[in-house]
């Protein structure tokens, strides 16, 4: 789970040090987050790498515009700055998720062609 939070904020904090908002080093970051989360978790935890993939992305990047822009989404610049982060973090999202998708794939695969020797 440490991978899964930890390697989005690592990018997270590299693109607001590097200019506005977030960018490809969180992209990047979230998706080898989530596939390395996929690569070690147990076959219960899939559902949850899987499924939490999108909320992980969401909030790191609320997390991040909020403390790096405080003064900037007050009122209601708050909910449309929300709506900002969730349109432009749905790519974000549904590359994380397809690369536990892939993880859990190649893992299941593997699994079975384990049991069948």
């Amino acid at each position: 789970m440490l991978l899964a939070l930890g390697l989005p904020l690592v990018g997270a904090g590299i693109d607001e040090a590097s200019g506005p908002g977030v960018g490809w080093a969180f992209a990047l970051c979230a998706v080898l987050g989530t596939g390395a989360a996929a690569a070690v978790c147990t076959r219960r935890g899939w559902w949850w790498v899987l499924a939490c993939s999108p909320v992980v992305v969401l909030g790191v990047t609320a997390v991040v515009e909020l403390l790096a822009n405080r003064d900037k989404y007050q009122g209601k610049a708050l909910a449309t700055g929300a709506a900002k982060w969730l349109v432009h973090g749905f790519p974000v999202m549904a590359q994380a998720a397809t690369a536990a998708v892939l993880v859990i794939a190649v893992r299941a695969i593997r699994n079975r062609r384990r049991q069948q020797a």
